[in-house]
């Protein structure tokens, strides 16, 4: 019996729930703190802090600041490695050519044991803040407007699509295919922001509060799951299974054609959010903050769009499993408009402590701020994990026009990352930039998620 079609439309199945989470947060604008291992939380101030914790804007800075689209990349996945893709994927060289490599019992075993627990992730996001503007009154506070976009995925893969991809669908095998799952989404916030000093207790220099009020605007939303498929071999070759799953979709579909711009975008779903944030300091050079960000939720209005199928599917004629008629009916569902549903935003809680180095040690040269910092997603979805994440950072300035940036983080989606960035400050205007995937220089093995930042703006 023939089995390619089948294998071909059960993976191109996850690859168009894949693709559809990939055209789908605001943390990575901060360059900063990216290039610091994103521990920010006591250590952000201005427009760095929008997102973070709204605080930190009562932390003295420039009367002016405005940011130039920073932008920040995220991508990445917690099964497949640079060194695997390598090892498998990429060939071997012969005297007639590069050719494919020959998988084995043992190298098929390697493939599937990068799946821990047996599903893996694929994740992916892109913050751009499309406009910020920070003003400081010395005996007010920090107040800040920002627009900030965050386009963010997640994709949820049963090894068992690999599985039958390397096997096929051999007799008497049965594959479970219901832990498959995808969640995008395409966000677009607009907040106003105010940190401002309140009475401190005795053991601190000062305290200050701080909030942002979001409008946020929803471009498109998808969601694939409640996927409980099967299939299983008999020892005849005869295939059967059940196919059951559902999908929301809302906002305008892109295949019908619009124009992408930085305003005039269909909006699709409204909603509202709030950040709040506490800090504190002493003038030796410790402060110490903690914020929740994104409270809030989205209602998604329009072009709401459900598809699902429940069915059940006997496949014992050779030719239907060849062409893959079968599996792809069982697989089109029907279409009907959804009506109105709400999704939380990426709710975190933040905690971080920051120190001044060079005022507790005399002989460290230039200026040196250590970080630590301990972030906990709410919300599990695109943009957000519910895995804690804790990192530690370091911003030295030898020059004072050239700061360099490093950190390490552990847990989160990225499991541990190695980060580093530079910065050139001319007074007047700053150019950042920051990666918190560097192990690719020295693991390439290793290597599963890739991330940049830049960012610049004006200061007066």
């Amino acid at each position: 019996m023939k089995t390619t079609s089948v294998r071909v439309a059960l993976v191109g199945c996850f690859l168009f729930t894949a693709m559809q989470s990939a055209i789908a947060g605001g943390e990575r604008t901060n360059v900063r703190g990216v290039g610091m291992g994103r521990t920010f939380v006591a250590s952000s101030k201005g427009l760095d802090a929008i997102g973070i914790n709204p605080a930190n804007l009562a932390i003295k800075d420039d009367n002016v600041t405005i940011s130039l689209v920073p932008v920040g990349v995220h991508a990445g996945s917690d099964f497949f490695t640079y060194g695997l893709y390598n090892k498998y994927f990429t060939g071997v060289e012969t005297e007639a050519g590069r050719v494919a490599t020959y998988l084995d019992d043992a190298a098929k075993k390697e493939i599937l044991d990068m799946f821990d627990g047996g599903v893996g992730s694929v994740s992916a996001d892109v913050s751009a803040r499309l406009f910020g503007l920070s003003l400081q009154f010395e005996s007010i506070g920090g107040f800040a407007f920002t627009i900030t976009d965050q386009i963010s995925a997640v994709a949820h893969v049963p090894k068992q699509y690999v599985e039958f991809a390397l096997y096929g669908n051999q007799p008497n095998s049965v594959y479970d295919f219901s832990a498959t799952g995808a969640e995008a989404s395409w966000l677009r916030e607009y907040a106003l922001s105010f940190g401002g000093t309140i009475p401190h207790p005795g053991f601190l220099d000062w305290t200050s509060l701080g909030a942002s009020i979001k409008i946020v605007q929803g471009f498109g939303y998808f969601r694939f799951g409640d996927f409980n498929t099967t299939l299983q071999t008999g020892e005849d070759g005869t295939l059967t299974g059940h196919v059951s799953y559902q999908s929301t979709f809302a906002g305008k579909d892109p295949n019908n054609g619009f124009s992408i711009g930085v305003f005039g975008m269909p909006v699709a779903g409204q909603g509202t959010g709030f950040d709040l944030g506490l800090a504190g300091g002493t003038t030796s050079g410790l402060t110490f903050g903690i914020s929740i960000t994104d409270i809030g939720k989205v209602n998604w209005e329009q072009n709401i769009e459900l598809r699902s199928a429940d069915t059940s599917l006997v496949v014992d004629d050779p030719q239907q499993v060849s062409d893959g008629d079968a599996i792809r009916h069982a697989m089109e569902g029907k279409t009907k408009k959804g009506e109105e549903f709400s999704t939380n935003l990426p709710t975190t809680l933040r905690f971080g402590v920051a120190m001044q180095v060079e005022k507790f040690v005399d002989w460290v040269p230039g200026e040196l701020v250590f970080g630590l910092d301990f972030n906990q997603g709410l919300v599990d979805g695109p943009g957000s994990t519910t895995k804690g994440r804790i990192s530690t950072g370091i911003e030295w300035k030898l020059l004072k026009f050239l700061p360099i940036r490093s950190g390490v983080s552990f847990g989160g989606t990225d499991r541990m990352n190695y980060a580093f960035g530079f910065g050139i400050n001319l007074g007047f205007f700053d150019l950042d930039f920051a990666s918190e995937n560097m192990e690719l220089l020295w693991a390439p093995d290793k290597f599963s998620h890739g991330s940049v930042a830049v960012g610049t703006r004006f200061r007066f």
